[in-house]
């Protein structure tokens, strides 16, 4: 059963990241009107390129991306990857890939962070009440 959960995510992934391409960076559904980048990062255990849509945060010209698995009780699997790997790459909008290095911020400039967060995104607060996890957050810093 595992496995056909993650394959409906890698399913749902690649319909996203083919929409948007084809819409210079724009899509519908549930992320129509926020803000989404292609995180390029490089699987942990795999070594393998790795391709993940995920919302992402312009807040005082920083760009911050949160590991929320919509309130799962694990981190999403790219977070583990930029763990490992923190060199990684975006794309947003049209714009080509640009490369990055992740920053997991340290607990209180993530916990002075994650409000900013939910003022902009109320759904994410919904995410950190169904998970004993603290939800990580990554600057991308640009290479």
């Amino acid at each position: 059963m595992a496995d056909d959960s993650m394959r409906g995510e890698r399913d749902f992934n690649q319909q996203t990241i083919d929409e948007f391409r084809a819409n210079g960076g724009k899509v519908g559904g549930q992320f129509e009107g926020f803000p989404l980048l292609l995180l390029h990062s490089t699987g942990a255990k795999s070594g393998e390129a790795r391709i993940n849509p995920t919302a992402y945060f312009d807040i005082d010209g920083r760009l911050y991306i949160v590991g929320s698995a919509a309130g799962r009780d694990r981190d999403p699997a790219w977070a583990f990857n930029i763990r490992e790997n923190s060199r990684a790459s975006i794309e947003i909008g049209a714009e080509p890939p640009k490369a990055v290095t992740a920053r997991e911020l340290p607990r209180a400039e993530r916990d002075e962070l994650y409000p900013k967060i939910v003022e902009r995104a109320p759904g994410f607060g919904e995410y950190e009440k169904r998970t004993d996890r603290v939800i990580p957050i990554f600057e991308l810093i640009s290479d």
